[in-house]
């Protein structure tokens, strides 16, 4: 398997998963709703999971083409 980097778009929205997962498991008040420490795990494995899907995903064919 050929593994390649992300889309930035989907590496900024996986870092933004990610960052919002650690803040819900912090002991603050986000001004959010839906963002409570019982859903921080789900927001930080979602951020993972969009990653690691980027990067195993094959490339479509203009991309393909292209290199």
């Amino acid at each position: 398997m050929n593994l390649r980097a992300p889309n930035v778009a989907l590496f900024v929205i996986a870092g933004c998963l990610a960052m919002m997962g650690i803040l819900a498991a912090l002991p603050i008040g986000l001004p959010i709703p839906g963002i409570i420490q019982d859903n921080a795990a789900w927001y930080t494995f979602l951020g993972w999971f969009l990653l690691a899907a980027g990067s195993a995903l094959p490339l479509r064919g203009a991309e393909a083409s292209a290199r």
